[in-house]
């Protein structure tokens, strides 16, 4: 075996340990993380469901932040679009519906009239800013700009709010709580990094496109912290920080990591047919999601003050639509794998 063979067999090898303990710390630290968040919301007296908006949804996309932010200073202008694109598609095709197929997908009423349309509209504004296949710096201004105003309104509308839920409370400080919810997400953060450098080794290492890269194994990549939040959240039955967790992640990704990527790298240009394909997908499947939940309202019978008995709509989806999603996100990624062939 010669010197070359031998020295592309571990850089393989190398890349495989990576993708293993990345994905180990990956599941450890987003089971911590949402014991900490559930127990800082009880502390703090703030609901499952804004601890889920804010900080765990911000902090599970810090990799897409990393990511995207340094492929774009380094001129990788594909995978850090295509980044973020694919992720918002695998959050909800992917991550929101394997999260609804393990425990009932819930949606508190403030998703479904906020975050949500916020989310909607996010969505399709960014595909209508990318639809020349460039993201300059004044597109970077302007997401930014949004996601500081999106920033306020929930500082704004994060204080109070109580649970229905039963919330797992640990037996620790709120400063201890604090502290943990930090360093998870830390991890969450060298968890994913180590997966996606491995896994993006392999790839190029077989010759993949690197829009191809950024659209599949990097964001499918950086989404594997959503991914572990919301699988944890869903077992131990914390449905607002399920649907929260992602909703509120597709958000972050669209103004905060574009509009960073657009400020440190613009103008970045791409292959604009093939990103036109991915940015019709990306809204296609979110008005999907829309469609989803706003048929999935339903009355519950609830007690009331002095002993009286009320009904208060909630919106639950059930299983088969979850699976919807799913298949729609395979049908896709099937695709990306066939046209690079």
């Amino acid at each position: 075996m010669t010197l070359p063979s031998v020295l592309f067999m571990v850089s393989i090898l190398s890349f495989i340990l990576a993708i293993l303990v990345g994905f180990g710390v990956l599941c450890w630290s987003a089971n911590r993380l949402v014991e900490v968040a559930s127990t800082l919301a009880f502390r703090l007296g703030m609901s499952v469901l804004t601890i889920g908006v804010t900080v765990v949804a911000f902090g599970t996309s810090a990799p897409e932040l990393v990511v995207s932010s340094v492929a774009a200073f380094n001129g990788s202008g594909g995978i850090a679009i295509g980044n973020v694109v694919g992720s918002n598609i695998a959050n909800i095709g992917l991550i929101l519906s394997i999260g609804g197929l393990i425990a009932p997908l819930m949606i508190n009423a403030r998703v479904v009239y906020r975050e949500l349309l916020i989310l909607l509209v996010c969505t399709i504004a960014a595909a209508f800013m990318l639809a020349d296949g460039t993201l300059t710096p004044i597109d970077g201004m302007i997401f930014t700009a949004a996601f500081l105003a999106y920033a306020v309104y929930l500082l704004k509308s994060s204080s109070g709010g109580s649970d229905e839920q039963d919330v797992p409370v640990l037996p620790i400080s709120t400063a201890r709580a604090a502290i943990e919810a930090v360093a998870m997400l830390l991890l969450l953060v060298l968890g994913s990094q180590l997966l996606v450098w491995g896994a993006k080794g392999v790839a190029l290492a077989m010759g993949v496109n690197e829009l191809i890269v950024g659209l599949t194994v990097v964001a499918l990549g950086t989404s594997l912290p959503e991914l572990a939040a919301v699988v944890i959240s869903a077992r131990k039955g914390l449905h607002d920080m399920t649907a929260a967790t992602v909703i509120g992640s597709n958000i972050f990704n669209i103004l905060a990591v574009l509009g960073l990527s657009g400020l440190l790298g613009g103008p970045i240009a791409v292959d604009s047919d093939s990103l036109h394909i991915d940015m019709l997908v990306m809204v296609g499947i979110t008005v999907l999601l829309v469609a989803v939940i706003y048929s999935s309202k339903t009355l519950v019978r609830q007690a009331g003050g002095k002993g009286g008995v009320q009904s208060v709509a909630i919106w639950k989806v059930a299983p088969y639509k979850c699976a919807m999603l799913l298949a729609a996100f395979f049908a896709y990624i099937t695709w990306l794998v066939i046209s690079t062939l």
